[in-house]
């Protein structure tokens, strides 16, 4: 059988160019061709799923697993897998089990893993089990306009799991996500496992693109604006961030060039897109103390308060605004990527800040892994390349004696999360304001609860970006 009528008929509709490839990878993400050159992790694979609604399709790559509870909560709908007496008469120009991932082509509601946007290109089946299609990842993007896109409901999937599924095509996952509880003696090199790692998760595109954009030196607003405009979630959540009480503007801002000019700047624009097209691709658990949800409201807070708090330090040790909101957004990058790599270890240090609230994570992680979020994150951060002042930050924000370079970021973050300790953010060891760092940035606390009292203001606009930045 050759490629899919449907499928056929919709690309060319849509006028995407594509190209037909033979296919090395099977449903389980398995490469039948390691000379083929084409990623595992590019591989789009659908799923039929069904409740009173009607048919959904979800889209995620080969190599992961879907947890369906989780998507169920994200949609609060009661989706299960569909039967394939529900929806192969809608494949019947297809091999029997190769469903193409084209959701929008066959007329089902989409939702798409968006770990797929960051790849550049996609593979979809192509209605013969021998075949892909080839496709930009933006063509891909382009040709689900109406679909749902989000990050918290699937996962890589180990070995084991990939075995559960390989009886069942349309299995949809690990539906109850159970990890499991991991003894002392797994964690006990938890330090050589990670230094071995020969590689650690790439750097998203986007971030890449936005990264060679920011070292050019003749590039200005207008290219910033239409690279964010590429990524419609992206660009949403600037225009919202631009709209909001923190900085007063009483119009109308309709684009990220307005965003840019009128509200934002520049800089900020370009560390805000940097931080979420960083962050986006690390699936961590959703709910608790160390879940997703808690990752991001505490990052926008913290972000926001950074950011108002470089006007209050004396013009010679000010950090620059749109770094120090970067520094506050990812300065605990190393919980996403400690539970996107290593989920077993992960669940052990969630249940233990579960049952020792009081104990500082830092010594918990130091008791159970031997290593902490802060180096986790400083060794990705060095792998990607990112700034310095970034680096440093995630290395020493919880070393309140830290007098090295880029100290004032450090600093900043350090009293921000002090700050939001106290509304139950963040995984500070105590909500005390430390003097000698007070003293070194030139602040006095009055002007810094009242910066908080302003960021806690902005609670609703805040806790909205961070439920986007999870969806």
């Amino acid at each position: 059988m050759s490629t899919s009528i449907t499928a056929r008929r919709y690309l060319d509709k849509q006028d995407i160019p594509y190209s037909v490839v033979p296919c090395p990878i099977d449903s389980r993400g398995k490469s039948q061709n390691k000379s083929s050159g084409i990623p595992a992790a590019a591989v789009a694979r659908a799923i039929m799923l069904k409740d009173a609604s009607g048919l959904v399709m979800a889209v995620i790559p080969v190599t992961h697993r879907l947890n369906l509870d989780a998507l169920n909560r994200l949609l609060h709908r009661r989706l299960r897998p569909a039967e394939k007496l529900d929806y192969q008469s809608v494949f019947a120009d297809c091999t029997p089990g190769v469903l193409p991932a084209l959701g929008e082509a066959y007329g089902f509601e989409t939702i798409i893993d968006d770990s797929l946007l960051d790849q550049d290109f996609v593979f979809v089946a192509s209605g013969n089990s021998g075949e892909l299609l080839r496709m930009t990842g933006e063509d891909f993007q382009n040709l689900h306009s109406n679909a749902w896109y989000g990050n918290v409901f699937s996962h890589i999937a180990d070995r084991t799991e990939l075995r559960g599924s390989e009886n069942n095509d349309n299995a949809p996952a690990d539906n109850h996500a159970t990890q499991g509880q991991t003894g002392m003696s797994s964690v006990a090199n938890m330090r050589q496992r990670i230094e071995q790692i020969t590689n650690l998760p790439p750097m998203p595109s986007l971030a890449q693109r936005i990264i060679q954009l920011n070292a050019n030196p003749y590039a200005h607003a207008n290219d910033l604006a239409k690279l964010v405009e590429k990524d419609p979630s992206l660009a949403a959540q600037i225009i919202r961030y631009a709209q909001s009480p923190l900085y007063g503007y009483q119009g109308k801002i309709a684009s990220i060039r307005q965003a840019i000019s009128r509200v934002l700047g520049y800089d900020m624009v370009m560390n805000i897109a940097l931080g979420v097209a960083a962050a986006r691709p690390f699936k961590i658990q959703h709910d608790g103390p160390l879940g997703l949800m808690a990752f991001w409201r505490h990052a926008t807070y913290s972000a926001t308060l950074c950011q108002s708090l470089c006007d209050l330090i004396p013009r010679q040790d000010r950090p620059r605004p749109g770094t120090a909101y970067l520094a506050g957004l990812l300065h605990n990058f190393g919980f996403l990527l400690l539970g996107h790599s290593f989920p077993k270890e992960f669940t052990l240090l969630h249940d233990a800040v579960m049952r020792e609230p009081n104990t500082p994570v830092v010594e918990l992680e130091q008791r159970l892994l031997g290593v902490t979020h802060c180096e986790i994150g400083a060794w990705l951060m060095e792998a990607w390349n990112m700034p310095a002042e970034i680096i440093t930050v995630q290395k020493e924000h919880h070393n309140i004696d830290y007098t090295g370079p880029f100290a004032n970021y450090v600093h900043l973050v350090t009293l921000v999360d002090s700050l939001l300790k106290g509304h139950e953010m963040g995984d500070a060891d105590s909500e005390a304001l430390p003097a000698s760092i007070l003293s070194s940035l030139g602040l006095k606390e009055e002007d810094l609860y009242k910066a908080l009292e302003h960021t806690i203001e902005s609670h609703e606009e805040l806790d909205s970006m961070a439920r986007q930045l999870v969806a």
